[in-house]
C-alpha cells in the first residue's frame, strides 16, 4: 500500500454520478484491493495500472480527514457521493480511519451524502452517520449466492455480512440502498426476489454489465466475463430477474438507481414560534 499526500479530497462530480444529481464525489482511496473481477472502475483514468494488476495495489491519501476539514464548507448543503472509484470500507480503512475522519469534517456542514459501499466495516461509523439529516447507505449485493460471490469477488466480504450490516444500518434510522449491481448469476430467483421483498430497501438497484462497446470508458473485464459465460447468465435471464422484483417493489435500473438523498431541512427548535403572531 503507498501512502501519499493529495491536494483535494472534494472533485466534480462527472458522467453517470453528475447526471444522478451529484455535485462532488469523495474518494479516500485509489484503488481497491477487493479487486472483483467485473469492477468498472479498474478502467478508468483514476486507477492508473493495467486492469489485469487492479486488486493488487492501493494508494491512500493520508491526509483525506485534514484536506476535508479544512474543504468540507464548499460542499455544505450539496450532494456528495462517497465512494464513486474505491470501496470507503475496505480493509485498510480499519486502521487508516481516513473515512470516518471525512465523514467528521462533513457533520458540520450537512451535505446531502450517499455512501456506497460492499464493506460491513460501515456499521462501525453508524454513530458519525446518525448525526446527518440527509444520508443513504448503498450496500452492493450482487447475487444470493456466496459460490457465485467467491468466483467473482473472492476477497470481498461474505452476503451474509452485508445483510447483517444492512439490518443493523436499518435499526439505527438510516436510510439504506441494496445494489444488486452489477446482477450476477442468480442461484435461486425467486427466494432472493422474496428476501428483497421482505426487506424493502429505500432504494433497489440493478443493473447488467458495464460494456463499453470497445471505447474507452466503463466496462467489465475478460474474465468477469468468461465466468458469467461459464455459468450460463445471460440478458435474457437478468431481464427475467428484473420483472420478477418488479411484481414486489420499484426497481431502478442502472444509472437511474443513483440518486442523492432527498434533502432534509433541520427541525425547528421546540417553543421557537410560541406566542409569535
Amino acid at each position: 500500500m503507498e501512502l501519499i499526500e493529495s491536494k483535494s479530497i472534494f472533485s466534480p462530480a462527472t458522467g453517470f454520478i453528475k447526471r444522478g444529481g451529484f455535485e462532488w464525489t469523495c474518494n479516500p482511496y485509489i484503488g481497491c484491493t477487493y479487486g472483483c473481477a467485473y469492477c468498472y472502475a479498474a478502467f478508468l483514468p483514476q486507477a492508473k495500472r493495467p486492469p489485469e494488476e487492479w486488486g493488487r495495489w492501493l494508494t491512500a491519501k493520508k491526509n483525506a480527514a485534514a484536506l476535508a476539514e479544512r474543504q468540507a464548507r464548499k460542499v455544505a448543503g450539496q450532494a456528495v457521493y462517497l465512494s464513486s472509484v474505491t470501496d470507503p470500507y475496505q480493509p485498510a480503512e480499519r486502521s487508516l480511519m481516513l473515512t470516518r475522519g471525512i465523514l467528521e469534517a462533513l457533520v458540520e456542514h450537512q451535505p446531502r451524502l450517499t455512501v456506497q459501499t460492499r464493506g460491513p466495516l460501515v456499521v462501525r461509523d453508524i454513530d458519525v452517520l446518525q448525526q446527518f439529516r440527509s444520508v443513504r447507505v448503498n450496500v452492493s449485493v450482487p447475487t444470493d449466492s456466496d459460490e457465485v460471490r467467491k468466483q467473482f469477488e473472492p476477497k470481498a466480504p461474505p452476503l451474509e455480512k452485508r445483510w447483517a450490516a444492512l439490518r443493523e444500518l436499518r435499526a439505527a434510522g438510516i436510510s439504506v440502498g441494496v445494489c444488486v449491481t452489477p446482477t450476477l448469476p442468480i442461484a435461486d430467483v425467486e427466494a432472493f426476489a422474496n428476501l428483497l421483498a421482505e426487506f424493502r430497501p429505500d432504494v433497489l438497484v440493478c443493473q447488467d454489465f458495464h460494456d463499453a462497446g470497445g471505447g474507452f470508458g466503463a466496462d467489465t473485464g475478460d474474465a468477469a466475463l468468461a465466468i458469467r459465460k461459464e455459468l450460463q447468465w445471460t440478458a435474457a435471464k437478468y431481464r427475467k430477474f428484473v420483472d420478477r422484483l418488479r411484481r414486489d417493489q420499484h426497481v431502478y435500473e442502472g444509472e437511474a438507481g443513483f440518486f442523492p438523498p432527498p434533502q432534509v431541512e433541520p427541525a425547528a427548535a421546540p417553543g421557537l414560534f410560541d406566542g409569535v403572531a
